[in-house]
């Protein structure tokens, strides 16, 4: 069943408001209740919710969601705040979406983490204001058994406004990451063409993006479809014919301009990523 509450009507400032609010969540068991979906939007003041290790602030015209699996540990408030809050199981908010907006809805929701916040807009506050109100009156009119029809609605369309909100912050945090993986690779590309004649292992370009290697080779073949070791051979061929072309050096002097150990080691690497010796593809040029 979907649970509605406020504290628009609390105007003694005496009262302190922290207490009054866990009294309200305490009845709809919010934060004991593992699977629960709820909205907090806040209308004045300010109210801070941690759960699982997040803190979130919230000031007016401001919503936290958040999607279950996780108690909520801390509420604070300040004395004038003001809020709306609705609540209900996450599984019974979920089948009110469409298979595929439930999917979408997940995926977005573990990208952003839980809980998160948004802001609303003056007429988006106001719609949400009157969608609560609208809710919590047709709730205390209708006998018990209609009661599930209603809250069904709501739930829908409360889904639906924050899967809308989630695809906006989706797409934010997709084109922030695509951001950051496109500076990655140039920065990767730009390092090993300064330094390919010097250093060949990937821990040495992984530690520019404080990065394990692991990990920064796992970005690297994710943004770019090839292996670090594979762009920086690349590289570093290229360099090595580059050299050879002029012809100004010997394979022993080109050997160890590359930094390599012995003319042996440059001439395995070389033959490896050309298919040929580097006195052989000096003959031909």
């Amino acid at each position: 069943m979907l649970s509605l509450a406020d504290n628009y009507h609390w105007d003694n400032e005496n009262v302190n408001a922290a207490s009054r609010f866990e009294n309200i969540i305490s009845r709809n068991q919010f934060p004991l209740y593992p699977d629960i979906f709820s909205i907090v939007i806040c209308r004045s003041g300010s109210i801070s919710l941690t759960s699982g290790g997040v803190r979130l602030s919230s000031g007016p015209r401001n919503a936290i969601v958040t999607l279950g699996g996780q108690p909520i540990d801390a509420v604070e408030m300040t004395p004038d705040c003001r809020l709306l809050f609705f609540a209900g199981k996450s599984k019974y908010f979920n089948t009110k979406i469409d298979l595929d907006d439930a999917n979408r809805f997940l995926r977005l929701a573990l990208e952003i983490k839980h809980p998160f916040l948004f802001p609303l807009t003056q007429s988006e506050f106001r719609a949400m204001e009157k969608l609560y109100f609208s809710a919590k009156e047709l709730l205390l009119m209708v006998p018990e058994k209609s009661k599930g029809g209603i809250a069904a609605g709501y739930a829908r369309i409360l889904s639906t406004i924050i899967f809308a909100k989630l695809q906006n912050q989706g797409q934010r945090i997709e084109e922030e990451a695509q951001t950051a993986n496109r500076n990655l690779l140039v920065s990767f590309l730009e390092n090993v063409k300064r330094n390919c004649r010097h250093e060949r292992g990937i821990a040495f370009y992984s530690s520019f993006a404080n990065l394990t290697p692991k990990y920064f080779s796992k970005q690297i073949k994710f943004i770019s479809g090839k292996s670090p070791g594979a762009i920086i051979q690349e590289y570093t061929m290229a360099e090595a014919r580059a050299i050879l072309s002029s012809k100004k050096y010997t394979v022993k002097e080109v050997s160890n301009l590359m930094n390599f150990s012995s003319p042996s080691s440059f001439c395995k690497y070389f033959k490896s990523g050309q298919g040929l010796s580097p006195g052989k593809y000096m003959e031909r040029i």
